[in-house]
């Protein structure tokens, strides 16, 4: 029997969950976890009980086992109560709060649970119990813990209560998936400890890096006096430049930017601009440069504290170091296909920070972010040279250019339009959208500000010279030199579904989505929903919705070609003869007649 044969016997509520650990542990390929953790035995555990009742329970049941003097059947009771009582264990992290007047007998009550409770809520009275009361000898067992779902949190808390050593908390981020990263390295910044710093200064910093782990990261190391010593090296500037612009995107986390939280982000800037030309030219540093100014030109940096004058010195040196020959010729020496997407993109939006001026009034910038990062391009909007949506409406983002561009919806007309230009990360309902109304007034153009429902921001009024807004607006609209093909096509494909409804609405298609299948692929693809659930319909018939996928590999036509023989063929063909199936109700799908994948 192999050992994934015997997972279900592992799985009974007769083997621990420490055990169980161990056990998907040493049968994962290189020990690794999935994101949030190794799924529970059973699944996650059902909430049923209210504040007071989780009180009750707690009081009941707690003190007769600490009363025990035999420490395992203590463990076994607790085991098989917690549950019938219909303990979570969210719920039991507060009991660190009650007196524990027999703390022997409480610590090894906590250390039984830990290696030997079944049950997640019993699981989590150890946790509590050893982090009040334990010692290092409950690391390795408090680890193994860590790697199951819903678990890690509260065993990062505890291990900082138990102050373990730095080594532990490097090695956890070594099983971790990337997506676990963050809280450790939030635990690992919060330390004065040389050894973390080094190895935070060392941190790789990816797409997995976080807005605020990376200002985490960089209060900790002491980015600001390192960029400021005489020598700080060619790796400290570049890990400086990379945690910047992992600070700089809007609203990541549903709050400002967190580069604007940064207290020390105009000496760093400075600091790292004026060495910069110490990195060797190089792709990476060519491309992390280039973000640094991107941020600079028109990103919620804009918004600093800066003297006047300096952010503009900073761009100009940044466009003169970039435009020497040696920095130059790195984009022909790209060799692998991820570097030749990256300078292909280096050379689309080389000239974006720096040609533009940001004069009084309305200036509207496109920015593609680096494709190391993301598929991500945000229309930025600039009133009076500063940027709209960071400045008043933090837990937004700025929008796609496809939306309020690609529909035209910024153009003015004597009769007033409304355009959402941000909504909020969390959600409209929460927290609003950055809404205005546009209409010509004259010779004027003016912004009133709207609210919807009491919440989001309202903007006061703005008035712009008519015939300089206009310019503005086409010369944006036209402008695709930030386009690459992949993009280029998905724009003019969902343009061309906008513009002529009728096209799906033929094949009982509502809905439609089309983009690229990634930064570094040349692949677009459409994605088509529909069926009763996707029109609005309650009850059973809500479920029966089916998503089709139609994957457009490039074929090395212009966009205009691609798109216009894609629509063609969605004009004459029902696109559920080739479109595979994605999402959605299977048994709907099959009495189409629709082709459904294999199942693995």
């Amino acid at each position: 029997m192999s050992a994934r044969e015997e997972r279900p016997s592992l799985s009974s509520r007769t083997t621990s969950l420490h055990d169980y650990a161990l056990f998907r542990q040493g049968i994962e390929p290189d020990g690794r976890v999935p994101s949030g953790g190794h799924p529970l035995p059973g699944g996650p555990p059902p909430r049923a009980l209210r504040s007071r009742e989780v009180e009750r329970v707690l009081t009941e049941l707690l003190p007769p086992a600490l009363a025990d003097p035999d420490p395992a059947r203590a463990a076994a009771r607790l085991d098989r109560c917690l549950p019938e009582r219909g303990m979570h264990p969210d719920d039991v992290y507060g009991l660190a709060r009650l007196p524990l007047p027999e703390e022997a007998a409480a610590r090894a009550l906590g250390r039984r649970l830990l290696l030997t409770a079944t049950d997640p809520a019993a699981l989590a009275v150890g946790i509590s119990l050893v982090g009040k009361l334990g010692g290092p000898e409950d690391v390795p067992g408090l680890t193994t813990i860590a790697v199951l779902e819903g678990f890690l949190q509260p065993v990062l808390y505890t291990l900082a209560s138990l102050r373990c050593d730095t080594e532990v908390l490097m090695r956890l981020v070594g099983i971790l998936h990337p997506d676990d990263h963050a809280r450790v390295i939030s635990q690992l910044a919060s330390r004065d400890d040389p050894a973390a710093r080094q190895w935070l200064l060392n941190l790789p910093v990816g797409p997995h890096t976080g807005s605020s782990q990376a200002r985490h990261v960089a209060l900790a190391v002491r980015l600001a006096d390192l960029l400021e010593a005489e020598h700080p090296g060619t790796a400290v500037l570049a890990q400086g430049a990379r945690l910047l612009n992992r600070m700089a995107p809007e609203g990541e986390t549903g709050s400002s930017a967190e580069i604007l939280a940064y207290k020390p982000a105009v000496r760093v800037y400075e600091a790292l601009v004026r060495r910069a030309d110490r990195l060797p030219p190089t792709l990476d540093h060519h491309a992390i440069l280039l973000s640094l100014a991107l941020d600079l030109s028109s990103g919620p940096p804009v918004l600093l504290g800066w003297r006047p004058g300096l952010r503009e010195e900073l761009l100009v040196r940044l466009d003169r170091l970039l435009s020497t020959p040696d920095w130059a010729a790195v984009l022909d020496g790209a060799r692998t296909h991820e570097d030749r997407c990256r300078a292909d993109w280096i050379r689309r939006m080389r000239r974006e920070p720096f040609d533009r001026t940001t004069p009084d009034g309305l200036r509207i910038h496109v920015v593609e972010r680096d494709p190391r990062f993301g598929d991500e391009v945000e229309t930025r909007i600039l009133l009076d040279g500063r940027p709209l949506v960071p400045r008043v409406f933090p837990q937004g983002r700025s929008p796609a250019p496809e939306f309020v561009l690609g529909r035209d919806l910024l153009r003015a007309t004597p009769e007033e339009r409304e355009v959402t230009l941000s909504t909020a990360y969390c959600d409209e309902g929460c927290c609003g959208t950055l809404t205005v109304t546009v209409r010509r007034d004259g010779n004027h153009v003016v912004w009133h500000g709207r609210r919807q429902d009491g919440i989001g921001p309202r903007l006061p009024e703005y008035r712009f010279d008519a015939a300089a807004y206009d310019a503005e607006v086409e010369r944006a609209r036209t402008d695709d030199t930030w386009c690459r093909s992949a993009r280029g096509t998905a724009r003019l494909i969902a343009a061309g579904l906008h513009e002529r409804p009728g096209l799906l609405a033929r094949w009982g298609i509502p809905l439609s989505w089309c983009r690229t299948a990634g930064p570094y692929e040349e692949t677009v693809v459409l994605r088509l929903a529909f069926g009763p659930g996707v029109s609005g319909a309650t009850g059973r018939e809500a479920s029966r919705w089916v998503q089709l996928e139609w994957r457009l590999p490039d074929d090395g036509r212009p966009p205009a070609l691609r798109a216009a023989a894609a629509l063609e063929r969605l004009a004459t063909t029902d696109p559920r003869t080739y479109a595979r199936f994605r999402d959605g109700n299977k048994e709907y799908a099959e009495s189409l007649g629709l082709r459904l994948p294999d199942d693995d």
